[in-house]
């Protein structure tokens, strides 16, 4: 029988083939990249725990800059002039913050989505997070994007509706849906010229919106590794008891369009949230509420410490309340502070240290250490072999 008679032959295969070579075509012509296939499903309950890896790498705010983007993870040896993965079984927690402030916000979501299959068949592992700027961003809130943000998201969004395009030529693939459905066409109190670019944003970025599904579902809003919780703002006793498994499912399904409406569930939203919280991100150590900070470490069996981004630390990354809280967001962005990338590193058989790409560290780096707050850390300086140098940091 041929294949044609036959409906479980090869050409049932064909509709599949074709809307995976058009996905293909739209990613590379918006961003570069072809993603390799992704073997997640995608409404996989998330997981929380993780154990304790050899090596952990955490990644502080990225903020639309991509070449710092590149850069933090070059410092620490996770990837090749080229881009690829090197950082064989090394587990990389990035705290959040992706968006806004910068111009190239889909090629880092392209960039890390590409890093992540190609470190798990190393045998490492990436987690991405929420932070506040995602879950803004999916309600809508818009005011931290700049004009460049508005225009890769509307270029991206030509190319994606061109393919759905392409697939609804195809017989055997179901109608794409049409990603601007329901947004107005214009907008009361926005320049006429950015009503396309805010347009494609939204079809984009919205509950469901096909950058917002495909991507940002599958970040966490908190993790645990080992003996660190991860948390973009910081967590509260009252957030652990709710439940951290419990906060993940719920903004997964928010993000993914399987509950709720517009809004994030109140854990995400305000001051004391998960994502806005600064009780431990202050500067100024004493202005820290450690009390606090103990508290909730002291709700999370076997956790030691707090690792946080979300508030710029000029100084660098730093941490206070005996190093219970360690914040590691260092304004690397250009649409930031413009700082000098710098990463955390936690290691099973030495402990946490820093690597920096700061030249001051290079030059002198005990004349510079004196003040910087880095208390009991070790700092580590890739030289210009990139192997890491060790350098004692005191208080």
């Amino acid at each position: 029988m041929s294949s044609r008679e036959n409906p479980s032959g090869i050409c049932k295969d064909i509709p599949n083939l074709i809307s995976s070579f058009v996905d293909a075509f739209v990613d590379y012509t918006a961003c570069g990249i072809f993603l390799p296939l992704d073997p997640t499903p995608q409404n996989e309950i998330p997981q929380t725990r993780f154990e304790k890896p050899e090596r952990l790498v955490a990644i502080g705010d990225l903020h639309g800059d991509l070449e710092k983007s590149k850069e933090a993870f070059r410092i620490a040896g996770l990837i090749d002039s080229s881009d690829r993965w090197t950082g064989g079984s090394a587990m990389v927690v990035q705290v959040g913050d992706v968006l806004d402030r910068g111009g190239e916000e889909l090629k880092i979501l392209y960039f890390l989505e590409k890093l992540k299959r190609e470190a798990e068949r190393s045998g490492g592992k990436i987690l991405t997070m929420n932070g506040n700027h995602e879950i803004m961003n999916v309600e809508g809130d818009f005011r931290y994007v700049n004009k460049e943000g508005l225009e890769e998201f509307q270029v991206w969004l030509d190319w994606y509706c061109l393919g759905n395009k392409m697939k609804s030529l195809c017989r055997g693939l179901d109608k794409p849906k049409d990603p601007y459905e329901g947004i107005p066409m214009s907008f009361p109190r926005i320049r006429p010229d950015c009503f396309e670019g805010v347009r494609a944003r939204i079809a984009a970025l919205r509950p469901e919106g096909p950058i917002a599904k495909r991507f940002l579902s599958k970040n966490l809003t908190v993790a645990v590794v080992g003996d660190s919780v991860f948390v973009h703002g910081g967590l509260l006793a009252e957030h652990i008891e709710y439940g951290l498994e419990r906060i993940n499912e719920e903004v997964r399904g928010w993000i993914s369009g399987l509950r709720g409406g517009r809004y994030a569930p109140g854990y995400c939203r305000g001051g004391n949230s998960v994502v806005w919280l600064r009780k431990f991100s202050d500067e100024m150590a004493h202005k820290c509420d450690c009390s606090a900070l103990e508290h909730a470490l002291s709700t999370i069996p076997g956790v030691k410490r707090m690792i946080m981004g979300h508030t710029i630390q000029e100084a660098g990354i730093n941490g206070v309340c005996d190093n219970k809280a360690i914040r590691i967001d260092v304004g690397m962005s250009k649409g930031c502070a413009d700082g000098m990338p710098e990463v955390l590193e936690i290691r099973k058989d030495s402990g946490v240290r820093i690597v920096t790409s700061n030249p001051l560290y290079k030059e002198n780096p005990n004349s510079h250490l004196a003040n910087d707050g880095k208390m009991g850390l070790v700092l580590l300086v890739p030289p210009a072999e990139n192997v890491p140098k060790q350098v004692e940091v005191k208080a």
